[in-house]
């Protein structure tokens, strides 16, 4: 009995410092807006641990017209949290991206900071936009591609 009330204890405490270690959520949204299916290519670490992580999992592919959507959730620190995924369509690439960070600013003070990328190639149109920003620093952002 005791050793059973310490594993749960212990397991409940490394459960609540995951908690308290998560970054802010980011709720990520994918529109197709071309013609053709939009398929999802992991290339690099970070794409690959995005789409572990994500809840649900960002769709394999995306139809013409078509809307994914999931969320991304970090347990690295509470100061820090990134969503990278990138889809083709035919020749065409987008590498989406999004980070938040807590940058420490002169006199000690923190101050949020998030940012979005879209990287096109091959004709690609890709656009990223930060849709919203909450208290608690999680946001939202949307990605297009064209």
């Amino acid at each position: 009995m005791k050793k059973t009330s310490q594993i749960l204890i212990a397991s409940g405490s490394l459960l609540l410092a995951g908690m308290v270690q998560a970054g802010p959520k980011v709720d990520v949204t994918v529109k197709n807006q071309g013609t053709g299916t939009m398929v999802l290519k992991l290339v690099t670490s970070n794409e690959t641990s995005t789409y572990q992580i994500a809840n649900p999992r960002p769709a394999q592919q995306i139809v013409p017209g078509a809307v994914d959507a999931f969320g991304v959730q970090r347990v690295v620190s509470p100061n820090v949290n990134a969503a990278m995924v990138r889809y083709t369509m035919g020749p065409k690439t987008c590498a989406f991206g999004t980070t938040f960070q807590m940058r420490l600013m002169p006199g000690g003070i923190m101050k949020p900071e998030w940012t979005k990328t879209a990287t096109p190639s091959g004709g690609a149109n890709c656009t990223a936009i930060i849709t919203g920003t909450a208290a608690d620093h999680s946001w939202r952002v949307e990605f297009t591609m064209k």
